[in-house]
């Protein structure tokens, strides 16, 4: 008996060390996906993670037989890593397909050393706090007048209190949230990219309706309509309808591959929100609150391409993912405080956070939306508060770029975001050389 004590005490120490940091890793990775990354049981139908490493699949019927479609080691994760740091999204999808279930052959790990050896780099002055960093702004929606606003479905328009009526629109508060931003960041050292610069302009570089006269055909075409079907359908389709099916998505590829192609430490997407309870959006209402999305969540039906797949291991073998968690909390910290809008309760979330979302902490969600799920880097996509709320709809109508005007409560969110992102910067360097992780 003395002898089998000693044995299972002395068993953990005869396991190779390469089996004990294999489970470690299996496990690790495992928690995060069950944490962050699978919203829906069915995911699983997609990934296995083991002792081996991480294989991905086509479909539920390739997982029984043993069929993925890539796998990767534990050994190669630091390879993984770097690929996902230093390449591109096409080029880090190309290799996904090209590498398959075999190991990274030279010639990709020679190419993975070259890109990480000729990595972009910043010179740092060490008297401006964000010196060094890259941040990138992302304003959601285009709109720069009411009409536009219309077809985006981005606007307030109603009566409030005393039959005053109240008229402004997402997309321009959007623009000018970013611009007071990027100015305080800038002054503090660090290099800012916006996704886009004017009103009505995408980050296309074009408005929507010369999209619509020189891109929408291609567009159509390309998700899926018939030739036969393409002039009676772009006759009879609204234009608020032909934005959502098929600019939408353009415009939001297009600020995703601007972002990943500036590589930057993080990215902040502004927007704010509507009470979804305010049916109509006629009358304020009086209800407000705050919350933040971080990439994750996925349900069985957003892993249908290889493409999916590739961005759903990306996510989950990044370290993005718990710094958009730790960046977002920083942040939504300052809308309660600062800002003095309260982050959403479990009482009062909108129902679509109930069907899509993973409750990470308060007021601060895992979400598969599209930009959480393009961009590679750790992102911060807020919603500071409700624009139909009695007392914002006051506040925010004082906003009209078109006549240089910036409300003093859209330079209040702005500074709220910029006191997150200053306290996430200062905590994170307490934690490593930041600069030595991007």
């Amino acid at each position: 008996m003395i002898i089998l004590y000693i044995w299972l005490w002395l068993f953990p120490l005869l396991v190779p060390e390469e089996k004990k940091d294999a489970n470690a890793l299996a496990n690790h990775y495992s928690e995060k996906a069950k944490k962050y990354l699978v919203k829906d049981s069915q995911v699983h139908n997609f990934f296995r993670i083991d002792q081996r490493g991480v294989a991905m699949f086509a479909s539920f019927r390739d997982k029984q037989l043993n069929k993925p479609e890539f796998f990767l080691a534990w050994s190669e994760l630091e390879d993984f890593k770097k690929l996902i740091k230093y390449a591109d999204r096409s080029y880090q999808f190309e290799l996904y397909r090209a590498k398959g279930t075999s190991p990274f052959d030279q010639s990709m790990l020679m190419t993975i050393n070259i890109l990480e050896q000729n990595h972009y780099f910043v010179p740092v002055s060490r008297d401006l706090p964000l010196s060094g960093l890259r941040i990138a702004i992302d304003p959601g929606h285009i709109a720069g007048d009411l009409d536009v606003a219309k077809e985006e479905g981005r606007f307030v328009n109603m009566k409030g209190p005393g039959g005053k009526e109240y008229s402004f629109f997402e997309g321009e508060l959007n623009l000018a949230t970013a611009f007071v931003l990027r100015d305080s960041l800038e002054k503090m050292g660090a290099e800012v990219m916006m996704t886009r610069h004017k009103g009505n302009y995408s980050a296309l570089g074009i408005s929507f309706d010369h999209w619509k006269e020189t891109k929408l055909p291609e567009a159509m075409k390309k998700a899926g309509v018939a030739n036969s079907q393409l002039k009676n359908q772009l006759k009879n389709t609204s234009a608020s309808m032909l934005y959502r099916m098929y600019f939408l998505r353009a415009d939001l590829d297009a600020r995703a591959d601007k972002i990943n192609y500036f590589k930057p430490h993080f990215t902040v997407v502004i927007h704010y929100n509507a009470d979804e309870k305010n049916v109509g959006w006629k009358k304020p209402s009086k209800r407000n609150f705050s919350m933040v999305f971080v990439p994750g969540a996925y349900m069985k039906h957003e892993l249908k391409t290889s493409l999916d797949r590739f961005d759903f291991i990306r996510i989950l073998l990044s370290d993005h993912i718990q710094e958009s968690v730790n960046l977002s909390e920083k942040v939504m910290g300052e809308f309660k405080t600062y800002l003095k809008v309260p982050p959403v309760s479990t009482s009062e979330e909108p129902s679509y956070l109930k069907v899509t979302s993973l409750r990470i902490n308060e007021g601060v969600y895992a979400r598969n939306l599209r930009l959480c799920r393009l961009l590679n880097t750790p992102i911060c996509y807020a919603e500071p508060l409700l624009q139909d709320n009695e007392h914002e709809l006051k506040a925010l109508d004082k906003n009209n770029l078109q006549k240089g005007q910036i409300a003093p409560r859209v330079v209040q969110v702005a500074n709220s975001y910029y006191r997150g992102i200053m306290r996430y910067v200062a905590e994170r360097r307490k934690r490593q050389n930041f600069l030595d992780q991007y």
